[in-house]
């Protein structure tokens, strides 16, 4: 059910109108008395009081004035009515990683492509299909409709993504499907089995399962070291059952510095150390033995540079002065360090320094000359403060609490941090993680990065004292902690990114995106400067705009996606058929102006012959 127009609901008013002609007309009696003793005094007659008096007529006018907003409001009534001979179909396709999967010659999404097609060949002239993909969200590839060509041209041109799919997108792409008597789902894996139940498709849900165990090798991590003081670590998986042979390459500055074949045990990681590296810069891990699944077989890092850079270390605490400094000194040794008592700072040589980075805690930026400043535990702004605060302190809460992150979505438990202020970000910051103070639901930043004309910031918005980021109970703070700072310290025409992450990049204007592919779009900026993008490929990204060239790396991998060692259904068995809880028909929205509108006629003719009755048995004065 549902309202087309829930405006023309402010035709309710009249029932109010009714009551009030009720309330007039009828709150005392009516007495007939002869017109013989018109003249005569006579004792008023012993009637209650009532404030209002109803009857079997006020209530018929009632219903008819419901009756005839509810038909000015556009009531709808859906309801499902069985399929025709004509029906309408969904084609729903997974398109995930696993999907580009070589079974063979083909990938499963190919032979996904090739089933669909034959569904379509067959299906009887007049039957509507609509192609629904999903990974990360649900996407519909194609309206309904009954033209073939356009729905195979649709099929055909499906692609698989460099991200795992997600069962919300599984779930949404099966909610768009409503309305179709049948609905084929194309997957590589067995859909969770609350989707379905969520969901609530209309019509019949046809599984058709794809793929067969494959061995596959992926590259899990990519760690480069630190250029002339130690070596860098590759990471592979093998999830196959048997032993693989893995030849690795790894190219530094566009050199190779690492090529050799290495055995892997079955269902087992190993650690391959190389360098260290002679320059910072791009490192390139490709593993060049052909497997089952193309994506996780390359990776990308940053090796930082090697030239002196000069970090600046302030706090009000001497013990959070050594935590950090150590921290600065662990993302590039060659970080000259400069700690200072904010106290100090003004009165002291360095305060006409230039500074690569500037790390804040507790205290502010006055005098600070830095490309880079990060703000941990931002001080609220005082009253001999001369200029508002960068990032200014809006709230505070006792013992906060980290949630999610940008790279791992949701937190399994939530780490404990401590005090915390509630920062508001400005439009060209980016939170990386998110949390809450104990107890409380209202999530705030706890930590983002972003550039403003004045070089990069960074902001982290719990204390860090008490030694909080050595603590190993508490490693999710540490590991935020080296995330922002690398990203402040990273080149600004780099970055190193996750597929399906959202990149955005500073360019004051429009800027063109060549994809991995070759394929190229426009990007709009927005009112910061600042153009965003999901990668959904592997590989590296260019973005050319009045900024310059910013180019971007996206790595892809996920343990659920580059295991294929999933066991379909014996040879010959039918695809598993996922009953609907709906009955099989098809879904259509009926108008229930004209039924509503009869009712309200029938309640008037209801009450006209009420009211003819009374006027022919009690006379006119009491209609």
């Amino acid at each position: 059910m549902g309202f087309l127009e829930p405006a023309n609901l402010i035709y309710a008013a009249s029932l109010a109108l009714l009551v009030l002609i009720y309330l007039r007309a009828r709150a005392r009696p009516t007495l007939e008395v002869s017109s013989l003793i018109l003249f005569e005094p006579v004792p008023a007659p012993v009637a209650r009081s009532r404030i209002l008096r109803v009857d079997l007529i006020f209530w018929l006018e009632l219903l008819a004035l419901c009756a005839l907003t509810l038909a000015a409001a556009g009531l709808y009534i859906r309801r499902p009515e069985a399929a025709g001979p004509h029906r309408n179909r969904a084609l729903v396709f997974d398109l995930g990683a696993g999907m580009g999967a070589l079974d063979g010659r083909i990938t499963r999404l190919e032979e996904a492509k090739r089933k669909a097609l034959e569904i379509v060949a067959s299906a009887p002239a007049g039957d509507e299909f609509s192609v629904i993909g999903y990974a990360l969200d649900a996407a519909t590839i194609r309206a309904r409709g009954a033209r073939r060509e356009e729905v195979r041209t649709a099929v055909t041109g499906l692609r698989p993504l460099a991200v795992a799919a997600r069962p919300a997108a599984l779930r949404a792409a099966l909610i768009d499907a409503r309305g179709a008597a049948e609905v084929d789902l194309f997957a590589d894996r067995m859909p969770p089995a609350n989707v379905l139940a969520d969901a609530r498709p209309d019509g019949r849900v046809n599984f058709h399962l794809l793929g067969a165990p494959a061995g596959n090798l992926a590259i899990v991590a990519l760690d480069p070291g630190v250029p002339r003081s130690s070596a860098g670590r590759c990471v592979i998986r093998n999830f196959s059952m048997r032993p693989q042979v893995c030849e690795l390459r790894i190219d530094a500055g566009g050199k190779e510095v690492f090529h050799s074949s290495l055995i892997a045990e079955p269902r087992a990681q190993m650690i391959v150390p190389y360098g260290p590296l002679i320059g910072g810069g791009i490192v390139h891990a490709r593993i060049l033995t052909p497997d089952a699944l193309a994506a996780d077989n390359e990776r990308y890092a940053l090796a930082p540079s090697i030239a002196q850079a000069h970090a600046l270390v302030m706090s009000p605490e001497a013990g959070v002065r050594d935590d950090l400094a150590r921290i600065v000194l662990a993302i590039n040794p060659n970080f000259i360090v400069t700690s200072a008592d904010p106290s100090l700072f003004s009165a002291s040589k360095i305060g006409n320094q230039r500074f690569d980075l500037a790390v804040l805690h507790d205290c502010s930026d006055d005098g600070v000359n830095a490309a880079a400043k990060l703000f941990i535990f931002p001080e609220p702004r005082l009253e001999r403060s001369k200029r508002p605060p960068l990032l200014p302190v809006v709230g505070t809460a006792a013992l906060a609490e980290l949630q999610s992150r940008e790279d791992a979505s949701m937190l399994g438990t939530a780490v404990l941090l401590g005090p915390a202020r509630v920062v508001e970000l400005p439009g060209w910051m980016d939170p990386l993680a998110r949390g809450a103070g104990v107890g409380e639901h209202n999530s705030f930043a706890l930590a983002a990065t972003g550039r403003n004309p004045d070089g990069e910031v960074g902001v982290i918005s719990f204390d860090i004292r008490n030694h909080l980021l050595l603590d190993p109970d508490r490693m999710d703070a540490l590991v935020l902690t080296i995330d922002t700072l690398r990203r402040l310290v990273a080149p600004q025409d780099l970055r190193i990114v996750s597929t399906g992450a959202f990149v955005s990049v500073p360019s004051f204007g429009r800027a063109t995106l060549i994809s991995p592919d070759g394929s190229r779009r426009t990007l709009i900026p927005d009112q910061w400067g600042r153009v965003r993008f999901r990668p959904l490929d592997a590989g590296r990204y260019n973005v050319i705009g009045e900024g310059g060239n910013v180019q971007v790396f996206a790595n892809y991998y996920d343990a659920a996606e580059s295991d294929l060692a999933a066991i379909p259904p014996p040879p010959g068995r039918p695809s598993p058929r996922l009953a609907s809880v709906s009955v099989h028909g098809e879904f259509h929205v009926v108008p229930a102006a004209l039924a509503l509108a009869a009712l309200a006629l029938l309640f008037f003719v209801a009450e006209s012959a009420m009211l003819t009755r009374r006027a022919a048995r009690w006379g006119a004065g009491h209609v």
